[in-house]
């Protein structure tokens, strides 16, 4: 019963999503057509799950993972957008690399300057699915797996070859409400963690989701709001559809089960 309730709800939703959009056709919701229009950060969810080594029964809702597809959205928007590369550009002294890595002659040592149109690219350019999961590993925010230094090895080592942290972890409570259903400010932590996956440490992790948060928020409910209003809507819709599986039930872990 519950999972058929989900179900209405979920075709309830894209209800409305066509009603925003002059009635999206599902076929605008296809994985190949949206990734030739959005080409850049083709991410998303793998699965959810929760820590094994939680205390307590916990969950993560439909809602929450409907939140966690939405943040997806528009950092999808964000990396994409026009405004994004000369956004980086201009916090070029900002950039500074936070950790060590070498491949095949070449170096990057904490402290280096990033190039920013580099930086853009190999952040446009990652294709990758997440685990995401609820955890008390960090109940002040976010945690991820960290990768190999993306910035350093794209181009010189064969992409399927460069490590990337697969895994993100997030605080256990429920994430909207924890984040005061703020997607503004939860979709640059979620950003934050993938540049730890992809092998940025700090100061540069920071600097790059400060960018993702001042672009989403124009986009959300400032001057570039008309302008991507309609792209968000239809990247949400186009993420409910194509992960729906992950949206049929809560994901449950209770430990006295174990």
């Amino acid at each position: 019963m519950r999972k058929l309730f989900l179900f209405y709800l979920f075709l309830f939703s894209l209800f409305i999503l066509s009603c925003n959009n002059n009635a999206l056709k599902p076929d605008d919701y296809s994985k190949e057509s949206i990734n030739k229009k959005y080409p850049y950060w083709q991410v998303s969810v793998s699965r959810f799950q929760i820590s094994q080594n939680e205390k307590t029964y916990t969950t993560i809702t439909v809602e929450e993972k409907r939140y966690i597809l939405r943040g997806m959205a528009l950092l999808r928007i964000v990396v994409n957008s026009e405004e994004f590369s000369g956004a980086v550009r201009s916090k070029k002294d900002e950039l500074i690399s936070g950790v060590s890595d070498s491949y095949n002659g070449k170096t990057l040592n904490v402290g280096d300057k990033y190039d920013p149109d580099r930086v853009t690219e190999i952040i446009r350019t990652v294709k990758y699915d997440f685990i995401y999961e609820k955890t008390s590993a960090n109940q002040a925010g976010g945690v991820g797996t960290v990768g190999n230094s993306r910035y350093l090895r794209y181009g010189i080592q064969p992409e399927d070859q460069i490590f990337i942290g697969d895994w993100v972890g997030f605080v256990n409570a429920n994430w909207l409400l924890w984040s005061y259903n703020n997607i503004g400010n939860f979709a640059p932590l979620m950003f934050h963690e993938h540049m730890h996956n992809i092998g940025f440490g700090h100061p540069g992790a920071y600097v790059l989701d400060d960018i993702v948060r001042q672009l989403g928020y124009r986009i959300l409910s400032g001057d570039l709001k008309d302008k991507y209003a309609r792209q968000l809507d239809e990247l949400t819709a186009y993420y409910y559809t194509e992960y729906k599986d992950l949206l049929l039930e809560d994901t449950i872990f209770d430990p006295s089960l174990k």
